[in-house]
């Protein structure tokens, strides 16, 4: 079976739990950030064990439903809980969510995920709002699963990150007090943490924060023509820079101060997309 018949399956099946609620938004959270969603109207929680071809969320904070509802009139899908590489999964499988929820009616994606800073300006329990971001993963969803329905082949990635989107995050973190700068994502593989070394050469290259998701995501939903806004989250300073050593643990506990602050920022930047 081919992604584009899987996808028409999970949307056929959705449609038919949804009654045809049609979202235009799509947001994804990221580890531990399973608080920060704003209280939807009319909700529908489906749990992605329930959906046909849907990969299964197998990470400590990353609860695994699709969530449908509306918020001040924004109609709304949200991916409670994402797909890593590292899990085990093909990269081209990570495709499938993204295109499903764009084939539902999406045009715009809020990705958020947390991260280590590289960047001292950015420290922890800051917002990184994504102007770009370098693939270090060696490998890319849309490899081999390719269908003219889902996009062009070669994409334009010059605006990966919506210029737009991101000057009103910005705007709206300051407006909210909360501390936040624009930055390149630098994805890595994992699971493992990286090493001081890489970090110094990561930082060479450019990078502000690193993190083992997301970029895959915004390949698949840029091919697919969606807005995209990263949203990431400073939850350690990265290692060499940090004096402690990292943990997943630390990264859940990190994130949970963090919900509050991401809910607010939500709450106001929903409205604009």
């Amino acid at each position: 079976m081919t992604q584009l018949e899987q996808v028409k399956e999970a949307v056929k099946f959705l449609n038919k739990k949804t009654k045809n609620f049609k979202p235009e938004i799509l947001l994804i959270t990221g580890s531990g950030m399973a608080g920060s969603i704003p209280e939807l109207k009319n909700k529908i929680v489906i749990p992605y064990s329930t959906i046909p071809h849907f990969l299964k969320s197998t990470i400590q904070g990353h609860p695994g439903n699709l969530i449908f509802g509306t918020y001040k009139g924004k109609k709304m899908v949200i991916m409670h809980g994402r797909f890593h590489y590292y899990e085990g999964y093909d990269m081209k499988d990570l495709a499938l969510s993204i295109r499903t929820a764009a084939f539902l009616g999406v045009k715009t994606m809020l990705v958020s995920a947390a991260v280590g800073s590289l960047n001292t300006k950015l420290p922890v329990g800051s917002l990184c709002v994504l102007k770009d971001h370098i693939n270090f993963m060696a490998n890319n969803p849309l490899i081999g699963n390719y269908d003219p329905a889902f996009g062009e082949r070669f994409i334009d990635l010059t605006c990966a990150y919506d210029k737009d989107l991101r000057t009103k995050t910005l705007k709206l973190a300051k407006k909210l007090k909360i501390k936040a700068g624009e930055g390149v994502y630098f994805s890595v593989t994992g699971p493992n943490f990286e090493t001081p070394a890489e970090i110094k050469a990561f930082k060479i290259l450019g990078a502000d924060v690193v993190g083992m998701s997301t970029v895959p995501e915004v390949i698949c939903a840029r091919q697919l023509g969606l807005k995209v806004c990263g949203l990431t989250w400073i939850v350690n300073m990265a290692c060499g820079i940090s004096k402690t050593p990292l943990s997943h643990e630390e990264t859940i506990r990190e994130s949970k101060k963090i919900e509050g602050s991401f809910k607010r920022v939500l709450e106001h930047l929903i409205p604009l997309c």
